[in-house]
């Protein structure tokens, strides 16, 4: 990790910050595209605003949370959020959460933070999504880090051994938060699983024992539920594209694509629920003799954390009982949450290319009955 990817985003310089904000909303392909998204009377708002901006805060306070609360007014029915008064606002967390949309996970889990009085957190960002300098832009201004992921492998340890430490320094020092994803990319059919090589990164940075070194870290577990996932057949139309090229990989473009959709796309009910940070939780690590079998079972507390706080709606129940034949969501909701539900997923299904309608159908049900699947587990 280079100096300048070290800093701390936003220690960035009133002039730096000024001349990322020339550049960003000089570009004639930005405006164009806040155009196509975004209604006139925001565009000329933040066109205004944009001039006042001084520091990464006021870019957060003065663009980015007036275009998430018309996301918000536009695509979701309800944003909930339950567990904030476990934790302090002076205090810096690690949040590490399923991850379901590119963009908006850690969005409004920053919304969420500041709308509750805590300082919003940084983004660990793939570098993927860094490859196009709007886009790196855009990131580096809203408190992004970048977490490599490709290049050769010494080079690649020696960038995670300097991330850990840089995470570890932010929380455990600084008092900054920072929110990770559970996993490298979306859990695009719906089954959240910790990858051990997030937390294997993590304890890179350790100086003592590992569960003395987790402790510090403040991990807080945060469980995402979206109602309807608006990349949902996008999602599937990628599955079933592998399956029939196993060297198929997306590009950028496609990545943007699935990003539009994300933020434009119906939401329906949203909601963000935030665990107790793991401390008195990993004195069981202790029992464990190696580092692998202690970060095995830390990936399972993790998960099962996470699993078990989702805010499950009719569209699970509802794709379950199709799966499996079990009628789970009688009862359970309003006969307009399952009617509601069953259009949906219809009109999802109807859409699936006929030739690989069986494939696509049983993917696209698992998305939905995954969440339920893992909370049942975790019980």
């Amino acid at each position: 990790m280079s100096e300048r990817e070290a800093d701390h985003p936003s220690m960035l310089s009133a002039e730096e910050v000024k001349a990322a904000l020339r550049e960003l909303f000089g570009n004639a392909g930005l405006q164009q595209g806040m155009r196509t998204v975004l209604p006139e009377e925001l565009v000329l708002y933040i066109a205004k605003a944009v001039e006042t901006v001084e520091t990464i805060a006021d870019f957060q306070e003065k663009i980015i949370l007036p275009f998430l609360q018309f996301v918000q007014r536009q695509s979701i029915e309800e944003l909930t959020v339950s567990g904030l008064e476990q934790l302090d606002p002076s205090e810096g967390y690690l949040f590490i959460s399923n991850h379901r949309d590119i963009v908006l996970d850690s969005a409004f889990l920053n919304k969420t933070l500041f709308e509750n009085g805590f300082e919003t957190s940084q983004i660990a960002i793939g570098d993927n999504l860094m490859k196009h300098r709007n886009a790196e832009l855009l990131f580096r201004l809203n408190k992004s880090f970048v977490v490599k992921r490709t290049g050769a492998p010494i080079a690649l340890y020696r960038y995670s051994v300097a991330l850990s430490q840089y995470i570890f320094r932010q929380v455990s020092g600084e008092k900054h938060s920072v929110w990770i994803a559970q996993r490298e990319g979306r859990a695009k059919d719906g089954d959240d699983r910790t990858q051990q090589g997030v937390l294997k990164m993590l304890s890179l940075s350790a100086t003592r024992s590992l569960t003395e070194h987790l402790r510090s870290l403040n991990m807080v577990p945060v469980s995402i539920s979206y109602e309807y996932d608006p990349c949902d057949l996008l999602k599937t139309l990628e599955y079933l594209q592998k399956q029939a090229d196993p060297d198929y990989k997306k590009t950028f473009e496609e990545d943007v694509r699935h990003m539009l959709q994300g933020i434009q796309g119906f939401k329906g009910k949203v909601h963000f629920h935030f665990g107790p940070p793991l401390r008195e939780q990993l004195d069981a690590l202790l029992a464990q003799p190696t580092p692998k079998q202690q970060l095995d079972l830390l990936t399972n507390l993790i998960d099962q954390t996470i699993h078990r706080h989702y805010a499950l709606q009719a569209v699970n129940y509802l794709a379950y009982d199709w799966l499996f034949d079990k009628q789970e969501a009688e009862g359970r909701f309003t006969e307009k949450a399952l009617e509601d539900a069953t259009d949906y997923l219809s009109m999802r299904l109807s859409a699936l290319p006929p030739a690989q309608q069986e494939a696509g159908r049983d993917y696209l049900l698992r998305m939905y009955a995954n969440p339920l699947i893992n909370q049942l587990a975790a019980q």
